[in-house]
């Protein structure tokens, strides 16, 4: 946690100084406002996940958990530049410490536990050039891989994977000729996806329904080649 902490902290400041850098560049600025060609970076960033949560055993008693922490990952992609314009398509794939566990002492929750695990992003972005700053819209398919669990003894879990959309902008700022920093905000809605329980008292299952959606602010660092 603290080295997230501290490579987020440190994105943050290479962000706030990039244009400090730039002003005694050597470079042109068109070698610097071309964000054309493919590249490859990573991610830091916390998650605020929105899980609703219901069970056919308990209708009417359903659980509404806030869940939030850092993730960090992979992403690469290639850009197209015309004038300007960046249009380009990219894909990424993270981790993190999503997840809260039951809690005997609640009754809003005192049975289920909820992980998600990863997530990925496959992502049209569009944007403009300005100056050597890129303004940036993105969107498109998102999936996640979410496990639940029932604590209580002799109960078991499921997991499933979760197909949604994706959208999001940010703002990307060249360090120099091949380095990049960006700041962005994603919003996923994951939809709903249907688990089931098993009762190993009994030999039977309930089935549960989880809908999932995550708002994500990430910093990222990024090669070009």
């Amino acid at each position: 946690m603290l080295r997230l902490r501290t490579i987020f902290g440190a994105l943050v400041v290479a962000v706030l100084m990039s244009g400090p850098v730039y002003a005694g560049n050597m470079m042109g600025a068109e070698a610097l406002s071309d964000y054309s060609g493919p590249y490859i970076g990573g991610f830091v960033g916390h998650s605020w996940a929105d899980l609703e949560y219901s069970d056919s055993w308990n209708p009417g008693y359903d659980l509404n958990a806030d869940i939030e922490g850092f993730v960090g990952g992979l992403y690469f992609g290639h850009n197209y530049m015309i004038d300007n314009i960046m249009l380009g398509f990219e894909a990424d794939a993270g981790i993190g410490d999503l997840g809260e566990g039951a809690d005997k002492n609640n009754s809003y929750n005192d049975w289920s536990a909820f992980d998600i695990d990863w997530d990925a992003h496959l992502r049209a972005r569009a944007g403009f050039v300005y100056n050597t700053t890129l303004f940036y819209v993105a969107g498109g398919l998102a999936v996640a891989k979410v496990a639940v669990d029932d604590t209580d003894s002799g109960y078991g879990g499921d997991n499933a994977t979760h197909f949604g959309w994706t959208i999001g902008a940010g703002i990307e700022q060249k360090i120099t000729e091949h380095l990049t920093a960006r700041i962005e905000y994603l919003y996923d809605d994951y939809g709903s996806e249907s688990y089931s329980i098993e009762d190993s008292w009994w030999g039977d299952t309930y089935s549960a329904d989880i809908d999932l959606e995550i708002h994500t602010a990430r910093l990222g660092l990024a090669y070009s080649f």
